[in-house]
């Protein structure tokens, strides 16, 4: 006799390793500057992405991450992960980040957390 077993899971587990942002921040991918939706130091979502990218496509990225004075931007390869014809958004996560690009989401990350703390703790 065979036994089915089902564990229960959360209706809705965060599966990510990384935490996301909705920081904007602006992804160029040739020529065609795309907003990013959300992004985290593992990959981003760009909204109303129009291009040719499909999953496992591949791309060369500039990242521009507004930080606090000068701006920074860095360069990065991507990978295709998922594009949702329905919102137009192409999700892509990161390759071999380097440590001057990983610092600097890490940094951004941690500027916009510490913004909008204050923000809310002003608000109250």
């Amino acid at each position: 006799m065979y036994r089915l077993v089902v564990s229960k899971q959360p209706e809705d587990p965060d599966r990510r390793k990384n935490k996301r942002s909705i920081a904007p921040m602006t992804v160029v991918i040739g020529n065609t500057p795309y907003a990013i939706g959300n992004w985290s130091c593992g990959g981003i979502k760009i909204s109303n992405y129009y291009g040719v990218l499909q999953p496992t496509h591949k791309a060369k990225l500039r990242v521009l991450v507004p930080l606090a004075g000068p701006g920074a931007i860095f360069h990065a390869y991507g990978e295709v992960k998922r594009y949702e014809p329905d919102d137009l958004s192409l999700s892509m996560s990161f390759e071999n980040l380097d440590r001057l690009a990983s610092g600097t989401l890490n940094r951004y990350f941690l500027e916009q957390t510490a913004y909008n703390t204050t923000k809310m703790n002003e608000l109250y």
